[in-house]
């Protein structure tokens, strides 16, 4: 007797949604097995600017101003804030620019644009910068011109001369100097611009070698409030920490330890953060706090540059042969690791969340040096350019795309294949937006050529607006964009992909808020 054939089962639709990347780019995780119980983390999350809610995406860049000459590139940049009066300046090797306005040479003939400046406020409220590069004689500039008095001076017999102070900072009412290639800092008595200096020898306090690279005040919380220190930082990536005011009392200043960080990316890639001193390093971004405690063997894991290890490890290897620079920015909450753009590399920047530990990497960024002004971004590029950061929607005329890959998914069953039916991006968005949905499977990453950027029609009729007052895109008010369209693709792991490219004069500024997809799973594949 013959049975009935059984009956095939339809497939289920089953829907899956990848939350916004709140964790931000992860780049320390096996690749096959996701944390379930960590928060939604980004396979790639290029362009974005990580939020406390997921990312939106970055806004562009734009020229600000060039230097005099425009065959040498920035490398410095400093500014100056006093009451009412404010002014930034731009450095090359060859001489600094006030380019709060119009570009002005301010100091010409010099050797080297690698300055290291401190604003210092002596005792009638009046204050300063002082800077040095350890090549040129240090300059003081008032807030209306520069000068190089009060002249930095030594006692008599001493070979050693103004021109190789190389790093400054204060501490405790106190201007203290590197010596350029030594292990030798030196100190003016407090709340004095210039005269003589007093030599403190660092050379018996480090175990490693190499030259003293910079240095810094340090805070910490302790059972006491809080507590400054000074730290001196080495090229070998040992930190020696003192307390006290005075290095020529004894009784007062006592070492309070020397700590291992891993080599320091350069003399200016650090930051202050809440007091704390933040340095990227060969093992990662560093927090001092965090070396003062650990053993050096585990330092890595603790580094707030952990998320990306593998992708921060590799660009190390890659870029360290050039020295790296990093700018906190309260305003956004961020910080800015700028990349040097080496023969065969592209240029490109790393930007953590101060507040979440959340990581994005931009694209096309080109930067030497760094300084927030006025809550603004800026950087110095190639050919004598300034340019501001996060700015309009385009890369200084060009286009970019920000591209959005969670971290794969196997649905809990890693052996079928799902077969992808529809998908969507939920957005939040002022402007209607062109967003390219596409599958990556079996982390494999395929990414066809980049969107077109969509049409936007301004809110300000250009030439009637204010300067300084109208804003791009002012009135807007953003809104949910979830278009559902059908999306092919298949894979035993899964990931969707979301791509949005700027275009225009107006910034997108875009929120992914998720990306839902239907799939339906097959039997177990042999």
């Amino acid at each position: 007797m013959r049975k009935p054939a059984p009956k095939v089962k339809p497939r289920r639709v089953r829907p899956k949604s990848f939350p916004a990347a709140v964790a931000g780019w992860i780049a320390n995780q096996n690749i096959a097995r996701p944390d379930p119980n960590a928060p939604q983390g980004a396979w790639v999350f290029e362009n974005m600017l990580p939020t406390a809610t997921g990312g939106e995406m970055r806004r562009g860049n734009d020229i600000f101003s060039t230097m005099p000459t425009t065959t040498k590139p920035v490398l410095s940049l400093f500014s100056y804030k006093s009451g009412n009066l404010q002014a930034l300046f731009a450095a090359n090797e060859n001489e600094i620019a006030d380019i709060t306005s119009a570009p002005t040479n301010k100091l010409t003939g010099l050797t080297s644009g690698d300055w290291s400046v401190v604003q210092f406020v002596n005792t009638d409220g009046q204050a300063f910068l002082r800077g040095v590069n350890g090549t040129d004689t240090p300059f003081v500039y008032d807030g209306s011109a520069f000068s190089t008095s009060p002249a930095l001076t030594f006692a008599v017999g001493v070979t050693v001369t103004a021109n190789q102070m190389a790093r400054v900072w204060t501490y405790k009412n106190r201007l203290f100097f590197l010596q350029k290639d030594s292990m030798d800092a030196w100190y003016l008595p407090v709340n004095v611009m210039g005269g003589e200096l007093v030599k403190l020898p660092l050379a018996g306090v480090f175990n490693r070698g190499g030259s003293l690279l910079f240095g810094s005040s340090w805070s910490i919380e302790s059972g006491d409030g809080p507590n400054e220190y000074c730290a001196f930082v080495t090229t070998e990536g040992e930190v020696a920490v003192f307390a006290g005011a005075n290095p020529g009392d004894a009784d007062t200043w006592q070492k309070i330890g020397v700590y291992r960080i891993g080599k320091p990316l350069g003399a200016k890639a650090f930051f202050r953060g809440g007091g704390d001193l933040i340095i990227s390093t060969s093992i990662g971004v560093v927090p001092l706090s965090q070396a003062m405690q650990r053993d050096y063997a585990a330092l890595s894991s603790t580094a707030i540059s952990y998320n990306i290890e593998t992708a921060w490890n590799s660009t190390v290897a890659e870029r360290d042969s050039v020295p790296w620079c990093c700018e906190i920015w309260p305003e956004k909450q961020i910080a800015v690791i700028a990349l040097p753009t080496l023969t065969g590399t592209a240029p490109q920047m790393f930007v953590v969340n101060t507040r979440t530990g959340a990581w994005s990497n931009w694209t096309a960024w080109d930067g030497n040096c760094l300084e927030v002004f006025n809550g603004r971004l800026f950087f110095g590029s190639k050919n004598g350019k300034i340019v501001e950061g996060f700015t309009g929607g385009t890369d200084q005329g060009m286009p970019y795309t920000s591209t959005y890959i969670p971290l794969f998914e196997d649905m809990g069953n890693p052996l079928s294949k799902k077969i992808i039916r529809m998908a969507r991006a939920v957005l939040r968005t002022a402007i209607s937006t062109e967003v390219q949905l596409t599958i990556q499977a079996d982390y494999i990453i395929d990414l066809p050529v980049a969107p077109s950027a969509p049409l936007i029609p301004s809110l300000n009729e250009w030439g009637a607006a204010v300067w300084g007052q109208s804003v791009w895109g002012e009135g807007r008010v953003k809104e949910i964009q979830q278009d559902w369209e059908s999306v092919p693709g298949e894979g035993c792991a899964i990931s969707p992909c979301a791509r949005i490219t700027s275009g225009a004069s107006i910034p997108l500024d875009t929120e992914i808020v998720r990306i839902d997809l239907t799939y339906e799973e097959t039997d177990i594949v042999a």
